[in-house]
Formats: structure tokens, sequence, C-alpha cells
């Protein structure tokens, strides 16, 4: 038994001395001793040889295995390094496919965790979607109560006209979701409104106003009324011009009354002018308000109040209350002024100034049954 032998057996025992009576591990120490047979290559032979004839075959012998180991040993090596070669190489896939498997393992088990968060998350959202529509459920219906608080409370009205109209109604007996009501000279259909606040309740009646931007807003933001895109005059199925001013609220179709503003205020000027049908209060009243004359009545149409309100036929149409401008304008605020033409001409056909706001007269009808 080499040194080496005895290394081996020593470790195959487990560092235990090596002695005959030794347990070792057979099936590995049988291996062992196979590989130390094959340590050295057998193939080689001695050809022995004592005569003159054997010498010689031992020299062809020699020559022919001299010969044999010249062919054969590159095609070993090259074999031999291919074999290597190919060795590293199948190491080197085995490394990368296990190195890769090792990845697509990380990944498989990354989406997992994302696929469990996403479903989590799903959950969250879903939690947070009802939370949110339980939430706008509540402020819709803080929101109703608010507006049900506040339906009479706000005022759309350049200074209060339709908060003293609104009195005149509790007087009058009338409820505001009920009323009817023309508005010549519309504008806006909310800011400065004289109609909104009872429309918003749901009263409805017809809008009229000259200038084609204006009726478009109103058409879209009150569809529940009428809205016409029309002048006033006393000349039926014609078109008169329309004078746009860069003024809010100041467009006309009194051209003496556009060069007017112009005058008070040099900033002002005529933007376009515009051709447009025309329209009789008549022709209003009766296709509108056959069966009864609006609750309210409101002119703005910028110094052309007292020549509408003459068109009026007060004998067949009156309105409750009519709200009409009385000032002038002026590009600074208007204080103990007021048109004194309108109101004698008011008073001539039945009606009492009830309120002055200092823009608008709020006139009622002393005549009329509910008065």
């Amino acid at each position: 038994m080499n040194e080496l032998q005895e290394i081996i057996i020593e470790k195959l025992t487990d560092n235990a001395a090596v002695t005959d009576d030794a347990i070792v591990n057979v099936p590995m120490l049988d291996a062992l001793d196979q590989m130390n047979k094959t340590t050295v290559n057998r193939s080689y032979r001695a050809i022995p040889a004592s005569s003159f004839r054997g010498r010689v075959v031992r020299l062809c012998k020699r020559l022919v295995r001299r010969m044999t180991f010249w062919y054969v040993e590159p095609c070993m090596m090259q074999q031999s390094e291919y074999n290597a070669a190919n060795d590293r190489f199948a190491a080197e896939a085995n490394s990368q496919i296990n190195a890769h498997t090792a990845a697509i393992q990380t990944m498989q088990q990354q989406y997992s965790a994302l696929v469990q968060q996403q479903e989590k998350t799903v959950l969250q959202c879903e939690e947070l979607r009802q939370e949110n529509a339980a939430l706008r459920t509540r402020v819709d219906a803080m929101q109703q109560r608010m507006d049900a608080d506040t339906q009479g409370c706000r005022s759309f009205s350049q200074t209060g006209e339709d908060a003293i109209i609104r009195y005149l109604f509790s007087v009058y007996g009338i409820a505001p979701k009920d009323c009817r009501y023309l508005d010549l000279g519309a504008n806006h259909a909310v800011y400065l409104s004289n109609t909104y606040s009872f429309y918003r309740e749901g009263a409805r009646g017809v809008l009229v106003d000259a200038n084609p931007v204006l009726t478009k807003e109103l058409a879209e933001e009150r569809p529940g009324d009428i809205v016409l895109n029309r002048c006033i005059s006393d000349k039926p199925e014609g078109m008169l011009p329309f004078y746009i001013m860069s003024g809010d609220g100041l467009s006309t179709m009194d051209r003496d009354a556009a060069q007017g503003f112009i005058r008070e205020n040099p900033a002002l000027s005529i933007e376009r002018t515009v051709m447009v049908d025309t329209i009789t209060i008549g022709e209003l009243m009766d296709t509108y308000f056959r069966d009864k004359a609006p609750d309210i009545l409101n002119i703005d149409i910028e110094g052309m109040e007292l020549t509408v309100l003459r068109m009026m036929d007060f004998a067949r149409y009156r309105p409750h209350i009519i709200i009409c401008e009385m000032i002038e304008y002026r590009s600074t605020l208007t204080v103990g002024e007021k048109n004194q033409e309108i109101l004698e001409f008011m008073r001539s056909v039945g009606y009492e100034e009830f309120a002055f706001t200092g823009i608008n007269s709020i006139f009622v009808d002393r005549k009329g049954e509910t008065a």
C-alpha cells in the first residue's frame, strides 16, 4: 500500500488509523484501485527477441508501433482538446442555463408578488371607490339641503331686484316656481339677471335679446326658456341694425344711444353691427302669453324702454310687475336721477313705482285684482 492510498483510505475511514482491520468504503476503494491500475498505459508490450530474425521482427514491430503512435497521437491530442473545450463550453452553458433559470425563478417570484400586490391594490381601489361614492352621496345630500335652505336667499340681480319681486310674490300669493316672465334685453343667462333666481326654482318664460352671442349663451344655460334673437320694433317682419358695444350690457338698437355711451366713456366702441329680425310686443304677447299676461315684464334695452312701453297694449295684457331701467349710462355712480317720462307714463296706464334700486324701477299694477 503506497502513501497516497494510505491517505485516501484514511479519509475514507474518517481519519481512523490504517490497519488491516480498518473498515473502509469498499465500492470507493475498488474504484480507487481501478484508477491506480489504469494510471499507466498498459498497452505497451515488450517484444522479446534473441535471434537475428527475432531482432528484425522486433525492429519492425517497434517501427510500426512508432509510426502508429506518430499518427494516432495528434488525433488523440486534438480529440482531447476538443473534449476539454466541449467540457468548458458545456460547463459555461450549464452555468448560464442555471443563472437564467435562477433569474426566471426570481422573476416568477417577483411576478407572483406583483400579482398579489395588484390584487391587494384593486381591492383597496374598490374600497376607496365605494368610500368616494358614499362621500359624494353625502356631499350631494348636503348640497341639496343647502340649496333648499338658500333657494330664496341668493340674489342674481344687479341691485337686488329679484329679492324685491320675491317679496311682492309673497304678497300676491304667487309661488316663484309658478311665475312666468318676459325678459326684453335679457343679456346674460345668470349674471345680473332679474329672472334667473325664479328660473332655478322651476319658473319659465321668454328671453329676448338682439345680440346673437348672448342668445346662444341663454339657450345653452337656460334650455327651459324660450330664447329669441330679435329686435323689439313697432314694425313686424323687418330687420334693424343692432350695435354691439365693447362694454357689457350696453349693446343697443339706438345708434344715438351708442354714440352717447362712447362720448361718456371714450374707452367704449362699437365692435360690430349686425342686422337682426324684428318682433313686436304684440306678437310676443299673442304668441306666448295669449292666455295670461306674464307675471314679470323686465325691460332693459338701453334707451328704448319708453318706446317699448308705449307699444304695450295694457288694455289686454297687464303684467303684475314691470321692471324698467330708469337712468342713463354713466361711467361713474349715478345718484338722484330717474327718468321722469317713464314714471309719468306708467302712472298714466295704472302702474305705480313700488321700489327704485338706483338703476331700475319696479312697478306694480294698481288695477290688477291681486295688487
